[in-house]
């Protein structure tokens, strides 16, 4: 899945592109919808997105001051505009297109399919980078909005399945539990760590072996230096006790 945001002043553009969205790019899903700068340059530093559908002139300010005042990095950006006059500006900020509107079906898909092109090869130069960090410094490496959180794998507790993403729970600098997500789906995690002492509990849960304090029977669980619980299904019950028995 795609995840796109739309910025527009008009609520019947939003309308018509997710109605396009739905017909010529079924992969997209739009996760939030913003109709003005001011709101784009509040809410979009916190939204998770991989495109940007963003309109020229937003009623308050036009998307060049918006996009000025918001702290965004790696952002496919595609603009949807009545005006022809703002293209060269558009790509200096190397957008990934230009629509005039109405927008047709098939030039939408085409931008998508520029846009999810840029977006796998990111994913893939990010992918060799975590490798290399990970092999090389014992550290995960988490994009972050402004930059990269790089992630000590023994201050890692645990890792948390969120669909298509995973939540990594560690103790930071400061001693606090903090929660850090990545694109990366949980298997990919379970083949990275598991040289490391990290084993799959529960389809959901990916530990560090190093944290674990007690196995408790009835029910199935495992409890952790902090104190967190979590379940360990009921077919990898015998290997979670093996794996800490050390007899695997």
């Amino acid at each position: 899945m795609i995840r796109a945001v739309i910025v527009d002043d008009e609520p019947i553009q939003h309308d018509i592109l997710k109605r396009n969205l739905a017909a010529f790019c079924p992969e997209v899903k739009v996760t939030a919808s913003y109709y003005s700068g001011a709101e784009a340059i509040a809410k979009l530093p916190s939204t998770d997105f991989d495109i940007l559908l963003l309109d020229i002139e937003l009623g308050d300010m036009n998307s060049f001051e918006m996009l000025q005042q918001t702290p965004l990095r790696d952002t496919h950006i595609i603009f949807f505009t009545s005006f022809d006059n703002y293209a060269f500006q558009a790509f200096r900020i190397h957008a990934v297109d230009y629509l005039m509107k109405p927008v047709d079906g098939g030039e939408l898909r085409n931008a998508i399919d520029r846009a999810m092109a840029q977006i796998i090869s990111r994913e893939r130069s990010l992918r060799l980078i975590a490798d290399y960090s990970l092999s090389k410094n014992n550290k995960i490496l988490v994009p972050e909005a402004n930059d990269y959180k790089l992630i000590t794998i023994d201050r890692i507790l645990y890792c948390k399945s969120d669909g298509n993403y995973t939540d990594i729970i560690h103790i930071d600098q400061g001693g606090v539990e903090s929660r850090s997500t990545t694109t990366h789906c949980l298997k990919y995690f379970e083949d990275k760590l598991k040289l490391y002492g990290f084993i799959r509990v529960h389809q959901s849960y990916l530990v560090n072996k190093e944290h674990v304090i007690r196995i408790r029977k009835s029910p199935s669980e495992i409890i952790l230096v902090s104190g967190t619980t979590l379940p360990v299904a009921r077919d990898r019950k015998h290997e979670v006790l093996e794996f800490f028995s050390g007899l695997n």
